[in-house]
């Protein structure tokens, strides 16, 4: 099973490895990476299917689906994923775009995108079929209907644990200031209720079966959550209004919506 295998520019995209056949290679070896798991499986199938499990539960679970966040905030998915592919096909994936209220009100539109992202994460030493893996966040740039900031990104080669099938819980936020970081997860835990362990967030811990819908929904809102969050300390989501944590409700009451359809 490759996930991959699926999208429509697949064969755009095998065209191009053709072309630059020194981009995906293995250079370091699976669990020998310091940006790996170091629980990966050496069977690199393993850790391919466990993956693409969860990339094909989120193609059913994500479209057309309302999410109700703290804080009064809404995310309301579209209804359908577009495939997803760069100009030279380096990346291809699928797209779901979604729109960002606060109090019913239009903030944003955005997107989630399920790719490869170029060779991030060395996937020829991680997955059989050598595409990396991850869930990327994006708010289109205001006052553009095209260009896009990412907000938050997520690769699975650093956090899937494949000899018990989850995901690592604790996540780092990387790629802002020491300060910064420390605003950001203060803002997390006391506004958003998130738990704050040693400088990483505990996510909800996600276990790869049949009957993990609650709480991978919950995973990917909590990813969605702290991109929001870093962009308001960033200065580039001053629409969003954020207030005392007291007054409002806890992760652990986010609401998911039509869960069995």
């Amino acid at each position: 099973m490759s996930w991959f295998k699926e999208r429509a520019a697949y064969s755009e995209h095998m065209a191009y490895r053709d072309l630059n056949p020194n981009r995906y290679v293995e250079k370091y070896g699976t669990n020998k990476h310091s940006d790996h798991s170091k629980v990966l499986s050496s069977d690199l199938s393993i850790n391919q299917n466990l993956v693409d499990n969860l990339l094909y539960k989120l193609m059913i679970l994500l479209p057309n689906r309302t999410l109700s966040l703290p804080q009064n905030i809404t995310i309301v998915t579209d209804y359908k994923w577009s495939e997803h592919r760069d100009n030279d096909s380096s990346v291809i994936g699928c797209s779901l775009f979604f729109t960002l209220l606060q109090n019913g009100l239009l903030l944003r539109r955005g997107r989630i995108i399920l790719s490869n992202w170029g060779n991030r994460g060395e996937p020829a030493s991680v997955y059989e079929d050598a595409f990396s893996r991850f869930i990327i966040v994006e708010l289109l740039k205001p006052k553009s209907t095209t260009n896009y900031n990412g907000i938050n990104q997520y690769g699975f080669h650093k956090y899937l644990n494949a000899k018990f099938a989850k995901l690592i819980p604790e996540y780092k936020i990387l790629g802002v200031p020491k300060e910064v970081k420390r605003d950001i997860l203060k803002t997390l835990e006391t506004d958003f209720g998130l738990t704050v362990k040693d400088q990483s967030i505990l996510l909800e811990l996600v276990n790869i079966h049949d009957g993990n819908n609650k709480e991978l929904l919950k995973f990917l809102q909590q990813l969605i959550i702290i991109g929001l969050v870093k962009e308001v300390h960033r200065g580039r989501l001053p629409e969003l209004e954020l207030t005392s944590f007291n007054d409002r409700p806890s992760m652990k009451e986010i609401s998911v919506n039509s869960l069995e359809r």
